[in-house]
């Protein structure tokens, strides 16, 4: 019987109703009026060309500031950000039809709860995605008023504004710096939160992958569960055998195998459209992240602990660290999951089966026997031990750079 409590989409609507809100993504899966889709599109054409502009800006600012490291550093590593920020929201609307695809795996029949205990996974799964996202959003906004903060305390301190990015006029009197510092402050912000947002959405297909790994091997581990002993009596070497799925059983026990190999193909393309929807984007956020954990523990070894600027760079780093982390963390996890599949064939009461349907047992468990692990550009696997080596590679342009 299929139980309706709980929708499968339910761990990833937060995160999609966030997107809309910013104008990164379209509203899913929600009914609109015309007015609405109007405003929904001026929001997105707004937000492209906010993004696109702070971007340009910040090139314009690389090339000026060139000649001088420090200052370099200072806007290269936003502008680096921003632009793994602006590659991921190319990937979700450029590809608007993968991600359409994705969705509709995600709520379609197979990845549906069938069972109390599916129900439970799905639950405790919309929780922690839920968390995860409160968390992010909450680390963006304390990080986003710590980055308002500091200007204003350099001015009051008398120091010279110094704008990561290219301002076009001159910010001394105060209502041109006012208006210069709430256009930067406003920007990063939203794009802060637009790219934490992207970054937990990813991350939420790769746990809901994790999660119905688990509703698969409950339903193998119970695949003979509820079935009852009265099939065709079998006699071999004088001794007496009745295999469960011989007679009227036949029909249930294909039925429920047959939907643990349907379910077992639709994880795996999931994967896989996951992987090629996001690919670039993944490149360039490994590749990325690396040169800015490095530049932004670069600029802090540089700054003094009681200075306006300390508090902000280092919550913004730990950002980085975290956003680099759980794409990793979830990544080992479904490999992890994906490894006991075989496991829970073995668990499940195959001594009843038949031979024939024994041997279908065994040629899945064949199958499975290979790991699902995410992978950036499909080579380098998006595990714990990538994680490493990333922070491995950003210590060792760090120390280039500092001997410099």
């Amino acid at each position: 019987m299929k139980i309706n409590l709980c929708s499968t989409f339910s761990t990833l609507r937060p995160h999609f109703d966030a997107l809309a809100r910013v104008g990164y993504f379209k509203i899913v899966l929600r009914d609109r009026t015309g007015t609405q889709r109007a405003l929904q599109y001026a929001l997105r054409v707004f937000m492209w060309s906010l993004v696109l502009s702070y971007n340009l800006q910040h090139l314009i600012k690389v090339i000026q500031v060139r000649h001088s490291t420090d200052q370099l550093v200072d806007t290269l590593f936003i502008l680096l950000t921003t632009l793994n920020t602006l590659g991921k929201q190319v990937a979700f609307n450029v590809r608007c039809g993968h991600v359409d695809n994705i969705i509709r795996i995600t709520n379609g029949p197979l990845f549906s709860a069938t069972k109390l205990y599916h129900v439970d996974l799905i639950k405790s799964e919309a929780l922690l995605m839920s968390r995860l996202l409160k968390l992010y959003h909450g680390a963006v906004f304390f990080c986003g008023i710590l980055w308002s903060v500091y200007p204003v305390v350099n001015r009051a301190l008398d120091q010279p504004d110094n704008f990561t990015g290219f301002i076009p006029f001159d910010t001394t009197p105060t209502v041109a710096f006012a208006l210069a510092h709430a256009y930067m402050s406003v920007a990063i912000t939203l794009q802060a939160y637009g790219n934490v947002t992207m970054d937990c959405t990813i991350v939420g297909f790769y746990s809901q992958a994790k999660t119905q790994i688990q509703m698969l091997r409950h339903n193998l581990e119970q695949l003979v569960d509820g079935v009852k002993i009265n099939g065709r009596l079998i006699v071999e070497d004088n001794k007496q055998t009745v295999y469960r799925d011989n007679g009227d059983e036949t029909t249930l026990l294909q039925r429920r195998f047959v939907r643990c190999v349907e379910h077992y193909k639709q994880i795996i393309g999931y994967v896989k459209e996951v992987e090629s929807t996001f690919g670039e984007a993944m490149v360039v956020q490994f590749l990325v992240m690396a040169w800015v954990i490095c530049m932004t523990v670069y600029k802090m070894v540089g700054l003094s602990i009681t200075s306006a600027e300390f508090v902000p760079m280092t919550v913004y780093l730990s950002c980085m660290l975290a956003q680099l982390f759980i794409y990793c963390y979830f990544g080992t996890q479904l490999k992890y999951e994906s490894e006991l599949v075989t496991q829970s064939i073995y668990s499940s009461d195959w001594l009843v089966l038949s031979p024939q349907f024994r041997r279908q047992l065994l040629v899945m468990m064949q199958v499975s026997s290979r790991p699902l692990l995410p992978r950036i550009a499909y080579v380098v696997p998006m595990s714990l031990e990538t994680y490493i080596a990333v922070l491995k590679s950003s210590y060792t342009l760090f120390t280039f750079l500092d001997h410099n």
